[in-house]
């Protein structure tokens, strides 16, 4: 249970900044949104990454 939802931050934070890039080309977002939206997205792609290897290093020492 605990790996599905490492993943789906992971890939939730990949959607936002894919749709951070598609928006850069397709319609006209402002800039600072943009930002916002790279931030937020690979903000949420480490804090998954993270969590995962903390949580499976906490359970080998058990």
């Amino acid at each position: 249970m605990k790996q599905k939802l490492f993943t789906y931050v992971a890939f939730s934070g990949l959607f936002i900044v894919l749709l951070g890039i598609v928006s850069r080309h397709l319609s006209p977002v402002a800039s600072n949104y943009r930002s916002g939206m790279f931030i937020v997205g690979f903000s949420l792609m480490l804090l998954g990454t993270i969590w995962r290897v903390v949580t499976e290093m906490n359970e080998k020492d058990h």
